[in-house]
């Protein structure tokens, strides 16, 4: 999703769906952390946190725009 082109509104309600998505994520976690399957659970769970930051990012830049 490319969040530059998005405006404030749609990325708080993509932040709330991949937070979700990281709540339900977190559910899942496998309890084998040597496993193949928990290495593949982490790689998502990071890519998920990733974004969120991004989100995030985004949203204060816009912010920060509006208030100069």
């Amino acid at each position: 999703m490319d969040i530059e082109s998005m405006n404030i509104f749609q990325l708080e309600e993509y932040l709330k769906e991949l937070k979700e998505e990281l709540a339900e994520l977190d559910g899942q976690r496998p309890k084998d952390e040597m496993s193949e399957r928990f290495e593949d659970w982490a790689d998502e769970h990071e890519e998920l946190e990733d974004t969120i930051d991004d989100v995030c990012d985004r949203i204060d830049e816009i912010a920060q725009n509006k208030a100069e």
